[in-house]
């Protein structure tokens, strides 16, 4: 028998089942993936200019990484955490769950992590720009690992309907 780690607990904690309907699971990946597009145009748009890494671009991206911070835990807790957990602590549905998403956007992945790195490169290349290259570069990586997430979190059924379609008829 397996104790159950504090994480683990919060994620199965039925406080939060509003979090796992479709509906919310849904605005919480559109919200990711518009506030990661918007730092994307931000990051574009800075690096349109000769100053490049200014002090209200920083405050944009700080803004935005803030900002990911609650709506990627509202994310986690409409999927129940089931990429943060440890292994041992999923059932064998969640882990082919899991198994399920990352392979369905695999190949979108790598062409986000490769989009990441020739986006850098030639921003860098073209303005001059090397962190907001690095930058660039951080938020298309980051999609990328995101993608499982999304992709989870989008084509997960409502718990309840997934119970009653697994009652007999």
């Amino acid at each position: 028998m397996t104790t159950q780690t504090s994480l683990t607990a919060t994620f199965e904690d039925e406080r939060y089942s509003w979090a796992r309907t479709r509906g919310t699971r849904h605005r919480a990946v559109l919200a990711e993936a518009a506030l990661l597009a918007a730092l994307v145009v931000a990051t574009l748009l800075a690096a349109g200019t000769d100053d490049g890494w200014t002090t209200s671009f920083f405050v944009v991206w700080s803004v935005g990484m803030v900002l990911f911070i609650p709506l990627h835990s509202l994310l986690n807790l409409g999927i129940r955490g089931l990429f943060d957990r440890g292994r041992h602590s999923l059932d064998e549905h969640q882990q082919g769950l899991r198994e399920h998403s990352h392979a369905r956007v695999g190949w979108p992945a790598t062409a986000l992590t490769f989009a990441a790195w020739a986006g850098a490169v030639a921003l860098v290349a073209v303005t001059g720009h090397t962190v907001l290259a690095l930058c660039l570069g951080f938020l298309l990586w980051f999609a990328a690992g995101l993608l499982p997430y999304w992709h989870l979190a989008w084509t997960l059924a409502d718990e309840d309907t997934t119970e009653d379609d697994a009652l007999p008829a």
